[in-house]
């Protein structure tokens, strides 16, 4: 059991450096993701070739331990998963996506809810039954999520006890998205000492010229791989400027139309960029 205390250290603390590196989310849940299952790995690994001193012991790994680090890995590839999914449109859109989300989590949770309750409120009644190996119960209660059951590195309830905490962690990272979007909605911005609104920005080129500049980072890809639609993708834009688009297909024929220079704005962007950057090497 030391050695496997030992480990979930490690990889609480190897867990904490990747938060400190202030990376991009999506290149961080990667990384948090790789660690997890590298360091679940070298736990079962100990589990299948050592004994536990008692049944206390091993009630313990499997109430506690081995479900922190299987919640932990489900949550991961959830959140990996909702980053790429999650629709780019308006707040409110996005706000009935995630309470979405979250009435699916309370749908999953009801369907075993007097377990949530027992690991909620700390039972013990059932632990032998639960989280010992061996137990005859362990066919009906396998999870579909878990393909490669391994009965030396599974009892009849560890899996649900880490269904639990995974419950725990997308519940509030989805109140947490929740409360970002309402900030956001009513202006308030937490890195922000000075309250931001739409309104602190407006657009002083020409609506053909915003146009042309969606089209270009929609076709390059830099929003959402470019998986978002243009409809989409102008609403957000004319909610940040205060600015109404209008018939931007009609434009966009418009900018295809043009005899010289097509991008003429792209072109002026990056003339201008150029030359503040040879400016500013003197």
């Amino acid at each position: 059991m030391k050695n496997i205390l030992e480990l979930k250290k490690s990889y609480e603390l190897s867990i904490k450096k990747i938060e400190g590196k202030n990376l991009k989310k999506d290149e961080e849940l990667k990384l948090k993701l790789k660690e997890a299952k590298k360091y679940l790995h070298q736990i079962r690994v100990y589990v299948r070739t050592l004994s536990f001193k008692n049944t206390q012991e091993e009630i313990t790994f499997f109430k506690n331990i081995k479900p922190g680090i299987c919640g932990e890995i489900k949550f991961f590839k959830i959140q990996m998963a909702y980053k790429t999914e999650k629709p780019f449109v308006s707040i409110e859109k996005q706000k009935k996506h995630i309470h979405k989300e979250l009435r699916s989590l309370e749908s999953k949770k009801k369907k075993n809810l007097n377990f949530y309750r027992y690991i909620k409120q700390g039972q013990t009644a059932l632990d032998e039954m639960y989280f010992v190996r061996g137990n005859e119960q362990l066919a009906l209660f396998s999870q579909t999520d878990y393909p490669d059951i391994d009965p030396e590195f599974t009892t009849s309830h560890d899996l649900l006890a880490s269904e639990v905490v995974t419950y725990e962690l997308l519940s509030n990272y989805f109140k947490q998205e929740l409360h970002c979007l309402a900030n956001l909605e009513s202006g308030c911005y937490d890195t922000f000492s000075t309250k931001m609104t739409s309104d602190n920005f407006t657009w002083t080129a020409s609506k053909t010229d915003l146009v042309e500049l969606i089209y270009a980072l929609k076709v390059t890809g830099a929003i959402n791989g470019g998986d978002t639609q243009m409809k989409e993708i102008t609403e957000v834009f004319g909610q940040l400027f205060n600015v109404d688009l209008g018939n931007y297909y009609k434009t966009f024929g418009e900018i295809k139309n043009r005899q010289n220079n097509q991008a003429k704005f792209l072109s002026n962007l990056s003339l201008n960029l150029i030359s503040k950057l040879e400016i500013d090497d003197f």
